[in-house]
């Protein structure tokens, strides 16, 4: 797990010249003395920004002393991580996730890097709020994929064909319709939906979907907000029903 820097369980990373992370054989890293932590620290402080910045990634992990691991798949994607750091300068690890896409590596790893300290400590880098990057299966193939923190679908289990048919769907809320005598059933359901992959660019944006079971009713949030008012107003008619009934 991420909350500690054991060796690795999986095959650590090496970089090519340009910079691409690529698999290597497992091996234990090299553990630097004291002396040779304060050279880097030393190197490190010194380092301009500009030379920060044009470091190969491959190169700043070499002088810093951290190795790169790759993780299983929603190791850390399911509390929002998209890459974690545990040590310091001369004896640290950074986790990412195997199908972490290559062009995102770079910044996720550069950024975890640049607050690194010759004091021992953890952090991570998270996904924004919305979206956030998770897990997903499409065309039999892991990738990671753009979700909205509402969503509430398990992109792996739900897996797709093609990216274009992947689609958000949130927690529903239920309406019961109690009978006499019976016991109460559904009668209406509302969620939050999102077709943020497909064609259809105004489905994209989340919207509301309302069913009863046997159809499904479309709404944007203003429509939304509307039927609502208008479910209000239906409310109060069934209350004065009620009152009636009573008398």
């Amino acid at each position: 797990m991420r909350h500690t820097a054991s060796a690795p369980t999986t095959v650590p990373a090496s970089f090519k010249p340009s910079g691409g992370i690529v698999a290597q054989p497992t091996g234990e890293p090299v553990m630097t003395s004291p002396t040779a932590n304060d050279d880097l620290v030393a190197i490190w402080r010194s380092m301009t920004v500009g030379e920060t910045a044009n470091a190969p990634v491959g190169q700043l992990l070499k002088l810093l002393g951290v190795r790169l691991v790759e993780v299983e798949a929603g190791e850390l994607a399911a509390d929002g991580i998209v890459g974690y750091f545990s040590g310091r300068i001369g004896e640290g690890e950074i986790q990412i996730e195997r199908t972490l896409p290559q062009a995102d590596r770079e910044s996720v790893v550069r950024e975890l890097l640049a607050r690194i300290t010759p004091t021992q400590q953890s952090y991570t880098k998270r996904t924004l709020t919305a979206p956030r990057l998770r897990p997903a299966v499409v065309g039999g193939k892991p990738i990671h994929i753009e979700c909205a923190d509402w969503c509430d679908l398990d992109h792996v289990y739900e897996s797709q064909g093609h990216l274009v048919d992947v689609y958000h769907s949130g927690v529903s809320v239920d309406l019961m319709g109690p009978r006499m005598g019976e016991v109460p059933q559904p009668l209406l359901h509302a969620r939050l939906h999102a077709d943020t992959f497909g064609t259809d660019t105004a489905r994209q944006a989340p919207y509301i979907v309302v069913d009863d079971e046997s159809d499904d009713f479309h709404m944007t949030p203003a429509q939304a907000l509307e039927f609502a008012d208008d479910l209000v107003a239906f409310a109060d008619k069934v209350r004065a029903l009620a009152a009636q009934a009573g008398r």
